[in-house]
């Protein structure tokens, strides 16, 4: 359902549930007062506007392709940011959705982040893991495997969960907090094949059988003269962090994909695909439970000078790009205001943002 063709001969909703399911979306998207959503459950707030039939044939697969099981548990405004953040996409394309991508994608970006922060003397330590941080005389201590470091301030930005396993000396509240933040992880495959499966860029996935909820055909909107020829494929799984799928070897994953693949699209070939690589977070998002609001982790902790910056303090947003800058924004301002000695000056904060 691209367009309002799509949608008028979309057969599985008949035309009173169409248009039930054209004023939900219709209505979320001027809905301003987002803070009542919070009180009712998505399921709850989609059966009442759209009705149990359009509820089950769209909104219930969608939602467990996102969410999974979990569902259960956000709140309408999950489902209201998302329409929002389409519904606006739509109306600045004049009613086109418009994509673009930087050429050797996120790694080209981060490296010249990298260049640019180790030009300004940032020391950056890969593969050297954390393991404590605590207050000291000298300022935020902390513990790596085998050495130990002082700063003036610390920002950590791990999942919520993650914070009170290095900070056992946050208070009780602070850890119940960040404990309490429930998230949803992904497991997601890559494939370099040498034709594309699809000509679309996203077919969302609502058959129970399939191992993934996704199939992201990256050569429909990057010129394949960037994989030299190949196309890229994404298969994402969104999961809970507990899911045992976590454990599956990239063997049994790809054995499981393969075998979907080639009931989904008859001309796949095994031979064609010349990479198959696997990617495991266990936190990836934060669910909008009931009231999420009311309980989001403050980004100042009872340790001076530590910071916590996540995306749990993301309300009722769909993480991507534009919130995480947005994010990233408040929180050097944060810094800026509150870090003692006046660690980052305000002009210095706005180029760094940049």
């Amino acid at each position: 359902m691209s367009n309002a063709v799509e949608f008028a001969k979309f057969p599985p909703l008949g035309l009173v549930d169409k248009a039930r399911l054209a004023a939900t979306i219709l209505y979320a998207s001027r809905l301003k007062q987002w803070q009542r959503l919070e009180g009712v459950t998505v399921s709850d707030w989609l059966r009442r506007w759209s009705g149990n039939r359009t509820f089950n044939n769209i909104w219930l697969p969608l939602l467990r392709a996102k969410l999974g099981e979990n569902y259960r548990k956000a709140s309408a405004a999950f489902i209201w940011a998302i329409i929002v953040r389409m519904y606006a996409a739509r109306e600045a394309g004049l009613k086109q959705e418009l994509f673009g991508y930087v050429p050797g994608g996120y790694a080209r970006t981060l490296s010249v982040f990298e260049q640019a922060l180790r030009e300004l003397g940032v020391e950056i330590r890969c593969e050297s893991p954390v393991r404590e941080v605590r207050n000291s005389s000298a300022g935020v201590e902390l513990d790596f495997d085998h050495s130990r470091a002082t700063a003036d301030a610390a920002v950590l930005t791990m999942p919520a969960p993650l914070v009170p396993k290095l900070c056992p000396s946050l208070s009780d509240e602070e850890k119940r907090r960040l404990q309490a933040v429930e998230y949803q992880g992904i497991v997601c495959a890559s494939l370099l094949l040498n034709q594309p499966l699809s000509p679309y860029y996203i077919t969302n996935i609502t058959d129970d059988w399939v191992p993934f909820t996704a199939v992201i055909e990256m050569s429909a909107l990057v010129d394949r003269r960037h994989f030299k020829g190949k196309s890229l494929v994404y298969l994402p799984k969104y999961l809970d962090p507990a899911d045992p799928i976590f454990r599956h070897s990239d063997e049994q994953l790809r054995e499981r994909y393969f075998a979907a693949l080639v009931r989904m699209y008859p001309h796949f070939r095994a031979e064609d695909v010349s990479a198959f690589r696997v990617s495991r977070a266990r936190y990836v998002f934060p669910i909008s439970t009931l009231h999420y609001s009311q309980s989001v982790p403050s980004m100042t902790t009872s340790i001076p000078n530590l910071f916590v910056v996540n995306s749990s303090q993301i309300v009722n947003g769909t993480l991507n790009a534009n919130e995480t800058i947005q994010l990233a924004e408040r929180a050097a301002a944060l810094l800026a205001q509150q870090s003692s000695g006046g660690l980052l000056e305000s002009q210095a904060t706005r180029q760094s943002v940049a």
